[in-house]
């Protein structure tokens, strides 16, 4: 249950002596936690300086008056996700002015001349559905982010730290479109390593995981810093790039990140087994009519050729 104790309050009002009647009951019924401030912008002062649960306004103040700092205050909760109570307090019995302070998110109205009761029960109900909301936020952010760890694991390839094939298909996707919009051009090539089998093996040897995070670090030493490059299967990565100028592109990129892989990594596993190597790329210099993601790894999946240890066959 919500004690009154942890309930912060503004009282806002041009007439210091107005501000101090409120304050004085609202102490009396219990709410130690009550400021005041003589106009808007000193309002949003304090709270910018601690949150406040309840926000109670004159309606009518000189410069900013009630409305516009239900304004004020709306736009700040939406700049901090959050949610303040406001309660406009008014001499006046206008529909009218009623209806307009609704539009403009003010949660209730409390005449001047209200009592303590009164306005002590009016306070605690504006602060029991301002943490009822908090408390609703706080889950939703607590719900946005857990949705957003695990949309950011599902896209990461968890042996590597490289983003995985889906992740890749959605970059591709956006450089086509890049090169559609800006000219220039789009390359993609598959590096695929395998381990010859033995007689004895049923299936494809699988690469150690340290084997694998070394290969991607010596692929990563030859690439631009906008260059990706993606786990695309268990034997399989995946580098995409763009190029500003469709006759700027060198192939030598990619022999570079198979000399790199070479050089960085043992040639033999422990069996004294060879690592062999397949590339295959595709260049994109023309995007009328728009290519399909698919397509273009199906073209690279089918130029994919074994490479000599020492090089390009």
């Amino acid at each position: 249950m919500l004690a009154k104790e942890d309930i912060s309050i503004i009282v806002v009002d041009d007439l210091q002596f107005s501000c101090e009647v409120v304050k004085s009951g609202l102490k009396k019924s219990g709410y130690p936690d009550v400021r005041t401030a003589n106009s808007a912008n000193e309002a949003m002062h304090l709270i910018n300086q601690q949150r406040a649960d309840v926000i109670l306004a004159d309606f009518w103040m000189p410069e900013t008056n009630g409305l516009e700092l239900a304004d004020l205050i709306r736009r700040w909760d939406e700049n901090n996700n959050r949610y303040t109570g406001i309660i406009l307090l008014t001499a006046e019995d206008n529909p009218s002015s009623i209806v307009v302070a609704f539009e403009h998110g003010v949660d209730d109205f409390l005449s001047k001349s209200a009592n303590q009761f009164e306005l002590s029960a009016r306070v605690y109900g504006a602060a029991r559905a301002s943490q009822r909301y908090n408390n609703l936020l706080k889950r939703n952010r607590k719900l946005f982010e857990q949705y957003q760890s695990f949309s950011h694991s599902s896209l990461m390839d968890m042996d590597t730290g490289l983003v995985n094939r889906a992740q890749l298909e959605r970059t591709i996707e956006a450089m086509i479109a890049h090169c559609e919009t800006r000219d220039g051009g789009l390359a993609v090539a598959l590096i695929q390593l395998a381990l010859p089998l033995n007689e004895d093996d049923e299936a494809p040897v699988k690469i150690p995981k340290g084997t694998l995070r070394s290969i991607s670090h010596a692929i990563q030493l030859v690439l631009r810093p906008l260059d990706l490059i993606a786990r695309y299967d268990d034997h399989t990565f995946a580098i995409a790039l763009t190029y500003a100028r469709q006759d700027n592109f060198q192939p030598e990129i990619f022999e570079r990140s198979i000399a790199s892989i070479l050089k960085h990594n043992n040639q033999k596993t422990d069996q004294g087994r060879d690592l062999q190597v397949s590339m295959g790329f595709v260049v994109r210099q023309q995007f009328e009519p728009i290519p399909e993601v698919a397509d273009i790894l199906y073209e690279a999946e089918e130029q994919l050729r074994p490479l000599a240890m020492t090089g390009q066959e």
